[in-house]
């Protein structure tokens, strides 16, 4: 078994395609079969398939991708700090995050771990909360953005609180109120956010003992925001979500103190390999001056 073999393994379980590996790795589709076969060839049994849906991992590679992805991580780990006993800063460092921080937060913390640190690879990969956890939890990525809940099984370093902020029409009556109440919101045509931030604003409403009277449950931030426009009903949002500027809409803060926490997370801050350390630090860094 080669790292090569290993590598093109966990490629293929993670696009589903042979092809796509292929080209992910600089490598013919001839090259990858051969590299398969050969991995299953040592190992005695099938890791993959493949039918008409893709490349799908058998049961026994579902238990072999544990132990490879280990291997890889450690061989990772080992080369990085072989680079850094010679004095170089080398490596690969793989990322998870969330859109609202991928818009917001990673162009400029790329370009500054890129300019600081030329030689080291980021990888990024864009997910939801629990994606990123069990990536985390999986190896296939170092560091991850989340959020703050109360159901965590994997490190957590807190960076940055994002406010909601209530969203109603220019002309909404609740316009005319500096902070309105939750009492007032939970009077009116709700529209739920999914996912991002449902959990606080449920949380919210039911610490005061109030049904809010929800009539939409909607995911795309862009759609809450023109149904709200089109007076169908108010939101409430997080502060980072939001465009910067939103046509004949009104954002404000409730008077109730409403927000979630965003995070970096690792499964052992740690263990953390050279590359993927930087990066922490260098995040860490970056919220606390912006």
């Amino acid at each position: 078994m080669t790292i090569i073999q290993m590598e093109v393994f966990v490629k293929i379980v993670e696009t589903k395609s042979f092809t796509k590996a292929g080209e992910d790795l600089g490598m013919t589709q001839s090259a990858v079969s051969h590299a398969i076969s050969s991995l299953e060839s040592a190992l005695g049994f099938q890791l993959i398939i493949r039918n008409r849906s893709g490349a799908v991992i058998t049961t026994n590679g579902e238990k072999m991708l544990v132990h490879i992805r280990n291997i890889l991580r450690h061989t990772e780990l080992m080369k990085q700090d072989a680079e850094s006993i010679m004095g170089l800063e080398k490596g690969k460092v793989r990322v998870g995050s969330f859109e609202s921080v991928m818009i917001h937060w990673m162009p400029d913390i790329i370009g500054q771990f890129q300019q600081q640190f030329p030689d080291i690879e980021v990888e990024l990969i864009e997910g939801g909360y629990q994606d990123i956890i069990q990536w985390l939890l999986d190896g296939r990525i170092d560091l991850g953005f989340i959020l703050e809940t109360e159901r965590m099984n994997v490190e957590f370093q807190p960076l940055k609180d994002d406010h909601l902020s209530l969203l109603i029409p220019s002309d909404h009556p609740l316009s005319e109120e500096r902070e309105p109440s939750i009492e007032q919101v939970a009077s009116y045509p709700f529209i739920m956010p999914k996912k991002g931030c449902d959990e606080q604003v449920r949380r919210m409403f039911k610490t005061q003992d109030l049904n809010p009277d929800v009539r939409f449950v909607i995911k795309d931030v862009h759609s809450i925001i023109a149904m709200v426009k089109s007076g169908i009903g108010i939101s409430i949002m997080p502060e980072m979500t939001l465009p910067d500027h939103m046509d004949k809409i009104k954002a404000t803060r409730i008077c109730e103190e409403v927000y979630r926490t965003i995070g970096i997370a690792a499964p052992a801050f740690k263990r953390l390999s050279p590359a993927a350390g930087k990066f922490f630090e260098l995040t860490k860094s970056w919220v606390e001056n912006t």
